[in-house]
Order: structure tokens, then C-alpha cells, then sequence
């Protein structure tokens, strides 16, 4: 089970559609906005944002996702982003990986503890602004003043309850704007950062290193393995990112699924779809972990 955490409007759906093209049909994804107990409507009858916990159902959310990974399946409802409202339920059987994603997969003990993998994604506060106000506006019905409206006021919650979660990260994903971004305002050349945290060990990343890609060993975490952390140059040639693609792609053992003919993929502000070669790069490298961890857990079965 991987949990990919994150504020509202920081990439959590992009990254994982490439963790569904790379796995296929052995993956399923969950999001934790069907789990709110309240309606749009009812929140704002509350005064409860969209990032306070008070505004979710953590034990209908703990119960289901412990029954996923017990091989059970399950009912959960579904939260309709578009207008505010719950309207059906959704059969969900279990799969082999099963990704959470949300704003509080990390919030309790118990949810803690149902992860093989831990993601978050933290990019410039910049980028997660603009990020957010694309989405709800093309995608969520959203006028342009309600967003920012909207941002505000859930401000003190995110810092309160969706920021703290971060330290629980197994692996950090960070895009930032390159050097040059005042030239270049391509949101498709957006630099990248993964850091690893100290549950994993340390792997050799030597073969995948270029003029665009560096690989810094930190100190050891306390108690664990040494720290990484991974740059990717959103300045990287095309043919360079290839190549490091297709080293990345010999080193997943994916059971047999076909490679995918494009990663990377993502919405720009006209809502056309762009490719991002460090988005690419970050997908391909949290699943090759994915991939090890899964591998170590199938060695400890009898």
C-alpha cells in the first residue's frame, strides 16, 4: 500500500496516473475526498474547511482501507468535486498495489501503519498556488475570487493539520522553478527534487546520473539509512531524459505489463495535456522503490 499525501492542488492525481500507467491493472487508486462526512454545503453551514479534519469520517476511512489491505472488498462512497455533493457508492475490489491518496493519509497512527510506501508532494508554495486555481477552475466549477477566497480561508487548517504529516514521508517529491524560469515560464521544464527518508536503504543511482540529474548522499537518519536526495534539472534535453527513462524502465519489474507509450503527462492552465520530462523522471523513480519494497515484502512470504 502507498500513500500519496499532499495540500490540495499539489500534483497527488498527476503523479498517480503515471503510477497507473506503469502498473496497469495491478493497482488501484483510492482518494480520501470520498471520505468527507460533510457536503460542500454542510461546511460552510459549520464554518469547516475543506482541510479541517473535522470535515472527514476517519473511521469509515480506516476500516475500509484496512479491509483493502486485509484482501477484502469494499463499499465506499463517492464525493462529486464538481458540485459539492455525495451521490453513489462504488464497489472497490482489492489489487495487488493500492495507492491512497489525499489530504490526510497520514493524519492518524492507525493509517500510518497501513503503508508499505509513503509519498508527499511539496512543491514551491508558488507553483501549488497556481496549481490549485487551474484546477478548480477548469475542472471543479470554481470561479476565480471563490479559489482565493477559498485558499484563504482554509489556510490556518492546512498548517495546522496537512503540513505536520510531511515528517512521516518516506520519499518527498519537491518541483521548483529552474534558473531560468523568468525567460522561460514552461511549466513543462519544471525542476525536480526527490528526498528519501532513513526506512529505506540507500540504492545506486550512478548509471542514471547526467549533466541534468545529480544524486547527493546526506546524512544518516537516526535510527535508519543514510538520507538521499535525487535533482532533476527541468532543463534536460530530450534525448538525455530518454535515456535515463529507459535505464529506469530495465529496473522495474512490472509482472509482465506492456511500457507505457508516454509518461509525464499533465494539464497546462488551457487545460491541454503538455509532457513533463522531470515529472516523468520523478513517476519512473518512486515506482522503481515501489517495485523494491514490493519485491522485499513478497521474499517474507512463506
Amino acid at each position: 500500500m502507498i500513500a500519496v499525501g499532499g495540500d490540495s492542488g499539489t500534483g497527488k492525481m498527476t503523479l498517480c496516473r503515471g503510477f497507473d500507467l506503469i502498473f496497469g491493472d495491478r493497482i488501484g487508486t483510492i482518494s480520501l475526498d470520498d471520505y468527507q462526512s460533510l457536503d460542500r454545503a454542510q461546511r460552510n453551514l459549520v464554518g469547516f474547511s475543506s482541510a479541517d479534519p473535522r470535515a472527514y469520517n476517519f473511521a469509515a476511512m480506516e476500516e475500509d482501507l484496512w479491509a483493502l489491505r486485509e484482501g477484502r472488498a469494499i463499499e465506499k462512497p463517492i464525493y462529486d468535486h464538481s458540485n459539492g455533493t455525495f451521490t453513489t457508492t462504488e464497489h472497490i475490489e482489492p489489487k495487488e498495489i493500492i495507492v491512497v491518496q489525499g489530504l490526510f493519509p497520514l493524519l492518524t497512527r492507525t493509517l500510518r501503519s497501513l503503508y508499505d510506501v509513503t509519498v508527499w508532494l511539496d512543491p514551491e508554495p508558488g507553483l501549488r498556488a497556481d496549481w490549485k486555481l487551474q484546477r478548480d477552475t477548469l475542472r471543479r466549477g470554481y470561479w476565480r475570487d471563490d479559489v482565493e477566497i477559498e485558499v484563504e480561508r482554509r489556510m490556518p487548517d492546512s498548517e495546522k493539520y496537512v503540513a505536520p504529516q510531511a515528517r512521516y514521508a518516506d520519499l518527498t517529491l519537491t518541483f521548483y522553478q529552474p534558473s531560468d524560469w523568468s525567460e522561460h515560464q514552461d511549466p513543462a521544464r519544471l525542476s525536480a527534487r526527490i528526498r528519501k527518508g532513513g526506512r529505506f536503504r540507500p540504492l545506486d543511482y550512478s548509471e542514471f546520473e547526467s549533466e541534468s540529474t545529480s544524486i547527493r548522499q546526506l546524512k544518516t537518519a537516526e535510527g535508519g539509512y543514510p538520507e538521499t536526495i535525487i535533482e532533476l534539472d527541468g532543463r534536460i534535453a530530450p534525448a538525455s531524459a530518454g535515456l535515463v527513462e529507459d535505464r529506469l524502465w530495465s529496473h522495474l519489474d512490472v509482472h509482465g505489463q506492456p511500457r507505457p507509450a508516454q509518461l509525464g503527462e499533465f494539464e497546462d492552465a488551457q487545460g491541454k495535456l503538455k509532457v513533463g520530462y522531470t515529472l516523468a523522471l520523478s513517476q519512473l523513480l518512486i515506482a522503481r522503490r515501489v517495485v523494491l519494497v514490493e519485491s522485499d515484502l513478497l521474499e517474507m512470504v512463506p
